[in-house]
């Protein structure tokens, strides 16, 4: 019997790893500070597609422009704007022995071209997570695979195009709330 057939059948059960649609990038050596200190904000939505906030009732509490839900129940996000929704789409969560956390988040940090420092993928290299965004300790949203289901070893997988709009939308310190 073949010895390498345990470890091809291992790479495929591996969380956040995958096979990219395209290339990983080269490592700059850059950490996330480094990074962060050249990130320019993106523009936000032009003021036609916000939709318009309703005056704040003296003594309430202001609520935060952008807002990001991950709902673990229907696999999907919902990102709000001034208390509206703006743009749901599917995501893939942690499985049931690599749960994704639940609770009120921030967005810590944010890594265009991040690349795992604890996942390998099917061919041993090290994970690529693109449009990372870092909502509580190692765990991140990024740009993955989406198979329909909890998939993950904890992070939330979203499709190239909504982890692109994301990582350009949500700012550091924007609130993320994970629910069951």
């Amino acid at each position: 019997m073949h010895t390498w057939i345990p470890l091809l059948a291992l790479a495929f059960l591996v969380g956040c790893a995958q096979v990219p649609s395209r290339p990983a990038p080269e490592s700059t050596g850059t950490t996330l500070g480094e990074v962060s200190q050249g990130f320019e904000p993106p523009p936000e939505p032009s003021r036609a597609d916000i939709p318009a906030t309703q005056p704040e009732a003296a003594g309430q509490d202001e609520k935060p422009p952008r807002v990001l839900t991950i709902k673990l129940d229907t696999q999907q996000f919902i990102y709000s704007v001034n208390g509206k929704t703006f743009k749901t789409g599917p995501i893939s969560s942690g499985t049931t022995g690599y749960p994704t956390p639940t609770g009120k988040f921030a967005v810590l940090g944010k890594e265009k071209y991040k690349v795992s420092s604890r996942y390998t993928n099917q061919l041993g290299m090290q994970a690529w997570m693109p449009y990372a965004i870092q909502f509580h300790g190692p765990y991140f949203l990024h740009e993955g695979w989406l198979p329909g289901y909890p998939d993950s070893h904890g992070c939330v997988r979203l499709g190239e195009k909504d982890a692109r709009f994301l990582f350009e939308q949500m700012q550091l310190g924007d609130p993320i709330e994970v629910i069951d």
